[in-house]
């Protein structure tokens, strides 16, 4: 409870007034017996308003209890003294309605301000900010459990210390300011301010100080609201728009910020070298002038699926500079604020690394060319070696020379094979990867491979498109010729998908006699195989340049089964866009 003696009507008087009651309610009792004597019958009864008067104030409960009590008493003595004289009885119990009327109006009065003063006194102490009193002189008379913990410090201590020493030393003055306008009434729009309080602890505390001059009441509320988090937090949101500044300035990537129609807001001077711009002349143009026509649509369908999901667009346009030069982007955009439909598109420049790529494409080119007539004159000669060869067995006896003879064929033949191969894997990311459509990778398979008539494939894939290396047919091809060649007596071959939670994959089945534990560590590896072969091999390496993996999971004698896992994003339904 707030401590009393703050507001004027709870005053030093009220320990005192029991005492003061009953004394001047016993001297009202004997001067109305003597001026009854003496025959005074005018005066004496006014000193009962005394008594009355303090009862209903101090006990307002029971003020008009005593009222009627003390009257019942007056007029008895009225009555014995006067020897039941008529007038005077019947004047002095007017005066005892008088009192007792009074009495209940002024008890009415005071238990009505005794109230409005708790709820008051509540207020305070509930409220959930820091709040304290003080007196007309300046001293803490009563503080709530909030501010005793924000300055650390218990009420009695309070009371004894200026009230302006649980501010910081440099809050002060500001503190003593606020409260001489409050007295003054001046000011009063801004008696809010940012101050700290230092604790018996030595913690800081960031408050919003108030200070109110209530004039009727003669006291000074102060009022403090702990913001440290609030300021804390402004703070690291400051510390980190810094950041943010500094890295959007510094950025050695353009960073353009815009809405979903193109309109330029900001942008880094990276950007604005990128443009051949300055940022005012930049904020007048659109993206679209800058990016060339034919990168527009994919742009504006990106806006409208991909930003709106939250999802990241890619893709790698080309500018032309003030000087007409030809500047390649890799472009990457991000909705960061879908009500505004606020766009951060952040480029990098890689003229360079599109040179240096055509340049290698160019090279790349040119060994292959080389490479293809070298292993083509290579070819040749191994038919001219392997046809002398088996023209020279034919034509000997000797069955040791026919037997050195054989296996040099037998060696040809595996040096042709692996010249073959080097073939097929020299193309192998020599372009970029592209989206397949399975239906027609399979039956492009089907035929090449000639896939016997008793043999049925069953195709469970709807519509799908996979994001693979060009030669990514020759894995289903692999696959199928390689069912066709080891799986002995099959008669189906199951292509379908799963998806897993990072994953969609690719299942191809048979029914034939599978491949043994044992081995399925090792089919993977080059070299592998009756033959020397290096299909599954070819297979792993191809699914490999863009991130897919595959693995052998069937059961010897009930068939082979083979799962290529791909990323998410590497697959998709015809006609949905997922990459760029």
């Amino acid at each position: 409870m707030i401590d009393e003696g703050y507001i004027p009507d709870n005053n030093p008087i009220k320990k005192i007034a029991p005492f003061l009651i009953v004394a001047t309610a016993i001297t009202c009792i004997f001067l109305t017996i003597y001026c009854l004597l003496a025959g005074i019958n005018n005066i004496y009864s006014h000193l009962y308003y005394i008594p009355i008067i303090l009862t209903a104030i101090f006990y307002p409960k029971k003020g008009t209890a005593f009222a009627i009590l003390l009257g019942i008493l007056f007029l008895f003595i009225t009555f014995v003294v006067t020897k039941a004289d008529p007038v005077l009885i019947a004047e002095n119990f007017i005066r005892i309605i008088v009192f007792v009327a009074l009495a209940y109006i002024v008890s009415k009065v005071s238990f009505h301000l005794r109230e409005e003063n708790l709820k008051y006194r509540n207020l305070i102490d509930s409220s959930g900010a820091a709040s304290a009193i003080l007196n007309d002189k300046g001293k803490i008379v009563h503080a709530n459990s909030a501010f005793e913990n924000i300055t650390g410090r218990a009420l009695k201590e309070l009371k004894r210390m200026n009230w302006v020493s649980v501010f910081e030393d440099e809050c002060r003055s500001t503190a003593l300011i606020l409260y001489r306008s409050s007295i003054k009434g001046e000011h009063q729009d801004k008696s809010n301010q940012d101050l700290i309080v230092r604790s018996r602890q030595g913690k800081e505390y960031n408050v919003l100080a108030t200070i109110r001059h209530v004039r009727e009441l003669g006291i000074t509320l102060i009022s403090l609201v702990d913001v440290t988090e609030k300021k804390n937090i402004e703070n690291m949101i400051g510390a980190q728009k810094e950041r943010y500044k500094k890295l959007f300035q510094e950025s050695t990537e353009g960073i353009f910020i815009h809405n979903s129609d193109g309109r330029i807001f900001n942008a880094n001077p990276e950007a604005l070298r990128i443009a051949g711009m300055d940022l005012r002349e930049l904020k007048n143009t659109n993206l679209k002038s800058i990016i060339p026509q034919e990168f527009h649509n994919a742009y504006k369908y990106a806006v409208r699926t991909d930003l709106e999901e939250g999802k990241t667009f890619k893709m790698e346009p080309w500018i032309k500079s003030k000087t007409g030069e030809r500047i390649d982007l890799d472009l990457i955009s991000v909705m960061v604020d879908k009500k505004t439909k606020v766009i951060q598109s952040i480029t990098r420049d890689i003229t360079i690394r599109k040179k240096n790529e055509k340049a290698l494409g160019i090279a790349m080119k040119k060994l292959n060319l080389l490479s293809s007539i070298t292993r083509h004159d290579i070819l040749n000669h191994i038919m001219v070696a392997k046809a002398n060869l088996v023209f020279a067995i034919e034509d000997t006896k000797d069955e040791s020379i026919k037997s050195f003879l054989e296996k040099s064929v037998l060696a040809m033949d595996t040096i042709q094979h692996q010249i073959e191969f080097s073939r097929d894997y020299q193309d192998m990311g020599g372009n970029p990867p592209k989206w397949h459509k399975l239906d027609d990778v399979i039956d492009s398979c089907i035929k090449s491979q000639n896939l016997p008539p008793e043999i049925s494939v069953q195709k469970k894939i709807q519509n799908i498109e996979i994001f693979a290396d060009p030669m990514f047919e020759k894995v289903i091809c692999n696959l199928i010729g390689n069912s066709i060649m080891h799986g002995g007596e099959i008669s189906r071959i199951s292509i379908s998908t799963e998806e897993e939670y990072d994953s969609y994959n690719l299942i191809f089945e048979d029914d034939g006699k599978g491949i043994p534990e044992r081995e399925k560590h090792i089919i993977f590896k080059a070299g592998y195989g009756r033959n020397h072969g290096f299909g599954l091999y070819l297979v792993s390496e191809i699914l490999s340049i863009t991130g897919a993996s595959i693995r052998e999971t069937g059961i010897e004698n009930k068939g082979a089964r083979f799962e290529i896992m791909f990323p998410k994003e590497d697959l998709r339904f015809e006609g949905h866009e997922s990459r760029g």
